[in-house]
């Protein structure tokens, strides 16, 4: 069964104290988070990502600014999703690439299906092409 990138959207309140958003687990997300990580201070126009997983699954959330993703399942569909919204999240199945451009100040949230392994990266696209 082939997975899909989707936005995933997330419970929040707002209040005159704020924004606060949050998801829990299985129920929001389709995976067992077990990596964390974050992006700051990126420079403007800058690209990150630029590489596949074999078998991680991510989801990203833009906390802050804008970030354009860019993923290509290797077989000619690209797909392209902004993020803008602190209470939505994009599901990255593995076996997609992708690639990330972030704005002034654009902050991003990673939550990852697996600790990190590099032997889990497809950093050549010619690679990816060929793996998929």
């Amino acid at each position: 069964m082939n997975k899909e990138p989707a936005f995933l959207m997330f419970s929040g309140v707002s209040e005159a104290r704020g924004q606060l958003n949050y998801l829990e687990g299985l129920r929001d997300i389709p995976f067992e988070v077990k990596r964390v990580y974050w992006l700051t201070e990126v420079p403007d126009q800058q690209v990150r990502g630029g590489h596949a997983h074999k078998t991680g699954e991510q989801v990203i959330v833009c906390t802050n600014g804008i970030i354009e993703a860019v993923l290509d399942d290797g077989k000619g569909r690209v797909l392209n999703y902004t993020l803008d919204k602190p209470n939505q999240g994009l599901y990255i199945p593995a076996m997609w690439w992708g690639k990330m451009l972030f704005s002034r100040g654009a902050q991003l949230l990673g939550l990852a299906s697996d600790e990190f392994s590099e032997e889990d990266y497809i950093r050549n696209k010619e690679d990816f092409n060929g793996a998929v």
